[in-house]
C-alpha cells in the first residue's frame, strides 16, 4: 500500500483508539500493527504520525466512514478484512466493546463494503473463548486431544501442548490463526504466537512447537477442504524403478503418495530425472518395477480407467499458432465434450479464458517466436487452459514456469494454487522457484543425479532437514525471520557441495554421493501413505464419434491454414506459376531463320514427352512440400490429445481429406494452365485424374515421412532423396532398354520401375496423349493391325525362318562331330529349336486357323529335314496371312480417311491431325527408333517396335501384370485392362499401402529399430 493509505489507516487507529484513551493494551496493538508492514525505523516514524493524529482527530461514525471510503478502491478485500482484524483487536485490548467503538466499526464496515455476518464471525472468532461450542464449518481447532460431536472441524496433532483455532473466510481462501493456550513456546514462521493476537495464514506458513511435529499451512487447509472434494483422489506411486534404453537405470525406488488439494512439486538438478519421473507418473513412460494408481486403477495397465481423470502439459508449447486463443480452447472443448451444444461449449470457452485472465486476447492469434502476438506468460496460461478445460483430477506440468519473467511466473502458480483448492491434485517440475512461489507448494520432492529420492514433505522443512544433516549453524531455520523468505536454492547447494582439495579449492567430487543421500532419505523421512479411494475419479469425458473427430478435425485444419497467409497465397500460387513456367519454356516450334516468324502446333512440339514427365515431377513434388509438415507440426498436439485417446484414423483421415481436396485443386489449375500454354485440347481430365493421384501418391509418402522423423530439417532433405529416382527412374531420362543390365528385362519393366510412381504415371499419359487423342482414337484399332501385321511379316517370321535354317546347319553340324567333347553347335540348336517350338505355339493360339502338326518335334532327337519343311511351308502360310491382314486393315484405313477428308477437306484433316497428335509422343510410344526392332530374350522373340500397339502376351498367372513399357493395356485375372485405367489404379493402391504403412507408423518402427540394432 501506498504512505497516502498507510497514513488513513494510522488516523483510522487513531480515531477508534481515542473513544476510550490509549492503553498500554491498545499501544501494543498498533506497534505490532505497524511491525507487520513497516521496518523498525519506519515503525518509530508512524509511531510519531499516530499520536499526532491522536491530538486531532474526531471519533465520529462520519468521519470513520469518509476515512475509509477515500482508501476503500486502494485496498484488497485481504487488506480491509485484516484492517478490520487489527481494528477489533484494538477495541478489544481493554477487553470491553463500548457502543461508540460498535458504531465506529460498523461505520468501517460500510464503507469496505464488508457484510455485517463477516464482521460478527471476525469478532466472534477474535472474542471466543471455547471454540468447542461454536457452530461452524469454517472453524478448525487443533489439539492434541480427541473429541466426538463437535459441530467445527477438529485436527489431532499429538504432542501438541496447546489449542489452536483456525477461521477460514471461503470466499476469499484466507485463514486466520488464533492460539488458546499453550504450555510451551508456539511460533509462526520463526515469530512467537501471542493469545491476544489472530494471525492471517500465507502459503507456506508453518507452525512449530516444542513438543510436536511442525503443523503445515498444507494441513490446515487440507482438513478444511478435505470433504469438499467428490469424489477423492488419491495417488500412488510405489518403489518405482526406470531404465533408459540404454540399460541406465533413471529412477531408483520413487515413493509418492498423495491426495485431492494438493499442490507438489519435483525439483532436482539437470538431469536428476525430474522429467523422466513426470513422464512415468502420468503414464507416457511404463517403469521396470513399481505400480503407479489412482484410485487403485493402475495408470499404465488400465489406462480405460483412468482416461480424462489425467491431465499433462510439457514443457514446450502445444498450441495451433495459426489459430486464435478462443479457437484453441474451442477445438479442445469440442474434442472432449461432444454431448454439448455450442452455446454450452462457447459459455465453456469464455469461462474458461476468464478464469485464466485471457479474456482481452481472446481472438488474437497465438503465433509463433518469430511472430509474437501473445506473451510467454499467456502461452502458458493457454496451454494449461486446454487441460483445464477438462477439468482432470490429477494434473501434470512440465517446467511451467521456464522462460518466465517473475510476475509471470507467480501469476501461473497462482491459477495452479486455486486448481488444487479446488481439489485438483497438480504436479509441478520446477527450477529454481522464487521464495513466493517456492512457499505456494504443498509438497516437494527433491531428485538427485541419477533418479534418487532424496527428499518427500513440506517445502520449507526442506531446507532444515538438508541443513540439519549437513550439520550447518542455524539448521533450525528454514526461512528468514525477518523477511520470511525461503531460499530453495540451499538445499541444491548443500547436496552437490564439492570437496576441498589441500589447496582450499574446490574439485569435481562431491561431498555427499546420491546413493547416501538417498540412504538419509530412506532413514529418516516417514512415507505418507493416505486412506486410499476406491471409487471411480471424476471424469466429464464425452469423446464424440469418430465421424465427429473427422470433422472437428477438418474445421480445427482448414481454419488454421486459412490464418496462415504465407501458406495460402504460396501454395495457391505456386502450381498456377510452375504450370506456366514449365509450360511455357516447353512450347517450342519452328521458325524461319530470316524472319524468326513460325506457327505453334502441337504436332511438332519436340518437348511435349518431355513436359509431360517433368509435369508429373513438379506434381510430385507439390504433393510432397505440401504434406511433409502435416504431422510433425501437429506432434506436440498429438501428445497432449493422447491422453484423450481420440481415433488416430479420424485424424489422418482428416489430413488426407484436406490435403487431397487442396491437390485436387492444385492439379486443376496446373492441367487446365499448362495445357492450355502447350495446346493439350480434350484430354483435360485425363491429365487431371493422373497428376491427381500423383499429387495424392506423394502426400501419402509425406505424411510418412512426417510421422517418421522429429526433425523438419531431416525431412526437407529427403525430399530431393525422394524425387531423384523418381526422376531417373520413370522412363524417359534413362530409357528402360538402357538400363544397367544387371536389374534390366527386355520383355517388361524392371522391377525397380515398377516401384516407381512417375512410371506409371508418365506411361498411363504418354500412351493416353497417343491413342486417346481426339484424332488417333478413329484410327487406333486399325494401326494397331497394321503395326502388329507388320512387325510379324516383316521381323518375327523371318527371323523364325532365319532359326529354322540355322537349326538344320547346326544339325548337320551336330552330325559331323559327334563323339568329340564340347559342342557348341549341339547347344546352338537346342536353344533354337526350343525357341521356334515356343514362337509357333504361341501363333497357333493367336492363328488356330493355320497349324503346324510336327511342332513337337522341334526338338532334338526329332527333328529332321521333313520337319524343317513342314515348319518352312507353316511360316510361309503364316506370312501369307499376315500380308492378308495388313492388306485388309491398310484399306479400311485409307477408306476412313478418305471419308473424313471427303466430309471435312483435306486442310481441315491436317489440320486436326496437327492440333492434336503429337509426333514426339508418336515416336516414343511407338520406339521407331530403336535400331533393333526385335531381340531374343530369354528363349523368346520380345518386339521393341511399336510398344504401345502390344497387349501383353507372356502371362504366367492372373495376377502378373506386368507388362512393357508403353503397353495399351495391362493383364488382370483374366482382363486386358487399358493402361490409363489400370495405372491410375496402381496409383491409388500405392496411395493406399502408404496409409496403412502411416496408420501402423510402419517406418517409425523400422527406423527405430534399426537405431536400436545399431546401438547394440
Amino acid at each position: 500500500m501506498n504512505e497516502q493509505v498507510l497514513r488513513t489507516i494510522v488516523e483510522l487507529l487513531a480515531m477508534i483508539v481515542k473513544v476510550d484513551g490509549v492503553g498500554e493494551g491498545e499501544r501494543e496493538s498498533i506497534e505490532k500493527f505497524f511491525r507487520e508492514n513497516l521496518n523498525d525505523a519506519a515503525v518509530r516514524n508512524y509511531l510519531r504520525v499516530f499520536d499526532g493524529y491522536l491530538e486531532t482527530a474526531t471519533a465520529t461514525r462520519e468521519a470513520a466512514f469518509n476515512l475509509c471510503t477515500a482508501i476503500n478502491q486502494e485496498l484488497s478485500l485481504k487488506q480491509k478484512i485484516v484492517i478490520l482484524l487489527r481494528l477489533i483487536e484494538l477495541v478489544l485490548a481493554d477487553r470491553r466493546f463500548s457502543p461508540a467503538e460498535e458504531e465506529l466499526m460498523r461505520a468501517v464496515c460500510e464503507a469496505f463494503n464488508i457484510s455485517d455476518e463477516r464482521y460478527q464471525n471476525l469478532k466472534e472468532f477474535v472474542t471466543a473463548g471455547d471454540l468447542y461450542a461454536l457452530d461452524s464449518s469454517c472453524i478448525l481447532v487443533v489439539d492434541d486431544l480427541h473429541h466426538e460431536g463437535l459441530k467445527v472441524k477438529h485436527y489431532h496433532k499429538g504432542h501438541l501442548g496447546g489449542k489452536l483455532g483456525i477461521l477460514r473466510l471461503p470466499d476469499v481462501e484466507m485463514y486466520l490463526l488464533r492460539i488458546f493456550h499453550y504450555t510451551g513456546d508456539m511460533f509462526l514462521n520463526g515469530e512467537l504466537l501471542h493469545t491476544q493476537y489472530v494471525y492471517p495464514l500465507t502459503n507456506g506458513s508453518v507452525v512449530r512447537s516444542e513438543k510436536s511435529e511442525p503443523l503445515y499451512f498444507s494441513e490446515i487447509v487440507g482438513n478444511f477442504r478435505r470433504t469438499e472434494y467428490k469424489p477423492r483422489v488419491t495417488f500412488t506411486a510405489r518403489d518405482i524403478d526406470y531404465y533408459f534404453k540404454g540399460g541406465k537405470q533413471g529412477l531408483h525406488r520413487i515413493h509418492i503418495a498423495e491426495e485431492s488439494g494438493k499442490l507438489v512439486a519435483l525439483m532436482g538438478a539437470s538431469g536428476s530425472g525430474k522429467s523422466t519421473l513426470l513422464n512415468v507418473l502420468n503414464g507416457n513412460l511404463k517403469p521396470a518395477h513399481g505400480k503407479v494408481t489412482v484410485n487403485g486403477a493402475d495408470v499404465h495397465a488400465q489406462r480405460e480407467r483412468v482416461t480424462g481423470v489425467i491431465g499433462y502439459v510439457p514443457q514446450d508449447d502445444l498450441l495451433m499458432e495459426d489459430l486464435t486463443v478462443y479457437q484453441n480452447l474451442y477445438y479442445a472443448a469440442k474434442l472432449c465434450f461432444s454431448q454439448q451444444t455450442e452455446p454450452e461449449t462457447g459459455e465453456l470457452v469464455s469461462r474458461t479464458l476468464a478464469s485464466l485472465g485471457l479474456g482481452e486476447t481472446a481472438h488474437l492469434k497465438v503465433g509463433n517466436v518469430l511472430e509474437k502476438t501473445i506473451s510467454g506468460g499467456q502461452r502458458k496460461r493457454l496451454n494449461i487452459g486446454l487441460e483445464l478445460l477438462r477439468q482432470p483430477s490429477v494434473l501434470f506440468l512440465d517446467e511451467p514456469t521456464s522462460g518466465l519473467s517473475s510476475r509471470d511466473s507467480e501469476n501461473i502458480l497462482d491459477l495452479l494454487r486455486e486448481l488444487a483448492m479446488m481439489g485438483k491434485l497438480i504436479f509441478v517440475v520446477i527450477h529454481q522457484p522464487s521464495s513466493d512461489l517456492f512457499k505456494m507448494f504443498d509438497r516437494l520432492v527433491v531428485l538427485d543425479m541419477g533418479g534418487y529420492q532424496v527428499y518427500y514433505g513440506d517445502p520449507v522443512e526442506a531446507v532444515v532437514y538438508f541443513k540439519s544433516l549437513a550439520n550447518q549453524i542455524n539448521k533450525e531455520m528454514g526461512s528468514c525471520l525477518s523477511c520470511g523468505n525461503v531460499n530453495s536454492e540451499q538445499v541444491f547447494n548443500i547436496l552437490e557441495s564439492k570437496l576441498i582439495d589441500e589447496y582450499g579449492h574446490p574439485t569435481t567430487a562431491r561431498r555427499v554421493s546420491p546413493q547416501t543421500w538417498y540412504d538419509h532419505f530412506r532413514q529418516k523421512i516417514r512415507l505418507p501413505d493416505p486412506l486410499p479411494s476406491l471409487e471411480q475419479p471424476e471424469n466429464s469425458l464425452r469423446i464424440p464419434s469418430r465421424w465427429n473427430q473427422f470433422k472437428i478435425f477438418v474445421a480445427r485444419d482448414v481454419r488454421a491454414k486459412w490464418h496462415n497467409t504465407q501458406y495460402l497465397v504460396i501454395n495457391l500460387l505456386q502450381a498456377p506459376l510452375l504450370a506456366f513456367v514449365l509450360a511455357y519454356v516447353a512450347r517450342y516450334y519452328k521458325t524461319d531463320e530470316l524472319t524468326e516468324q513460325g506457327t505453334y502446333t502441337l504436332a511438332g512440339n519436340l518437348n511435349v514427352p518431355s513436359f509431360i514427365f517433368m509435369s508429373l515431377i513438379v506434381a510430385l513434388f507439390m504433393g510432397l512440400t505440401i504434406s511433409a509438415e502435416e504431422i510433425i507440426r501437429d506432434a506436440r498436439i498429438l501428445k497432449r490429445e493422447a491422453f484423450l485417446n481420440l481415433s488416430r484414423h479420424s485424424y489422418l483421415s482428416s489430413k488426407i481429406f484436406i490435403l487431397f481436396s487442396f491437390s485436387a485443386f492444385q492439379a486443376l489449375v496446373y492441367t487446365l494452365v499448362s495445357n492450355w500454354i502447350v495446346g493439350i485440347e480434350g484430354m483435360t481430365l485425363t491429365y487431371w485424374a493422373v497428376y491427381f493421384a500423383c499429387f495424392c501418391f506423394a502426400n501419402m509418402l509425406g505424411l510418412n515421412i512426417s510421422a517418421t522423423f522429429k526433425s523438419v530439417i531431416t525431412i526437407y532433405i529427403l525430399i530431393p532423396v525422394l524425387l531423384i529416382p523418381q526422376l531417373v527412374l520413370g522412363g524417359i531420362v534413362i530409357e528402360f532398354d538402357q538400363i544397367n543390365p544387371q536389374i534390366n528385362r527386355h520383355d517388361e519393366v524392371p522391377l525397380v520401375g515398377d516401384l516407381m510412381a512417375s512410371r506409371w504415371a508418365f506411361e498411363a499419359l504418354a500412351v493416353s496423349q497417343y491413342k486417346d487423342n481426339r484424332f488417333e482414337r478413329q484410327f487406333y484399332r486399325l494401326d494397331k493391325q497394321l503395326a502388329n501385321a507388320s512387325f510379324k511379316r516383316d521381323y518375327l517370321i523371318p527371323t523364325l525362318s532365319s532359326k529354322l535354317a540355322d537349326c538344320l546347319a547346326a544339325g548337320d553340324s551336330v552330325g559331323d562331330s559327334a563323339g568329340s567333347g564340347a559342342n557348341p553347335g549341339k547347344d546352338r540348336l537346342v536353344r533354337n529349336l526350343n525357341l521356334l517350338r515356343s514362337e509357333i505355339r504361341k501363333e497357333m493360339v493367336a492363328v488356330p486357323g493355320i497349324r503346324l502338326a510336327a511342332v513337337e518335334k522341334l526338338q532334338t532327337g526329332q527333328f529332321d529335314f521333313a520337319v524343317s519343311e513342314q515348319a518352312t511351308d507353316y511360316l510361309r502360310n503364316l506370312r501369307a496371312h499376315y500380308v492378308r491382314v495388313y492388306n485388309q486393315a491398310s484399306r479400311l484405313r485409307d477408306g476412313a480417311v478418305s471419308r473424313i477428308i471427303a466430309a471435312k477437306g483435306l486442310a481441315a484433316f491436317q489440320a486436326e491431325k496437327e492440333r492434336f497428335q503429337n509426333e514426339s509422343v508418336l515416336n516414343l510410344v511407338t520406339n521407331r527408333g530403336v535400331e533393333a526392332r526385335i531381340v531374343e530374350y530369354r528363349g523368346r522373340l520380345i518386339q521393341k517396335i511399336n510398344p504401345v500397339y502390344l497387349d501383353p502376351t507372356n502371362i504366367l498367372h492372373p495376377l502378373d501384370f506386368r507388362a512393357h513399357f508403353f503397353a495399351p493395356t495391362k493383364y488382370f485375372l483374366g482382363y486386358h485392362v487399358p493402361t490409363l485405367y489400370f495405372n491410375l489404379g496402381i496409383l491409388w493402391l500405392m496411395s493406399l499401402l502408404l496409409y496403412v504403412t502411416l496408420y501402423f507408423n510402419v517406418f517409425r518402427k523400422l527406423l527405430g529399430m534399426r537405431l536400436r540394432r545399431g546401438k547394440n
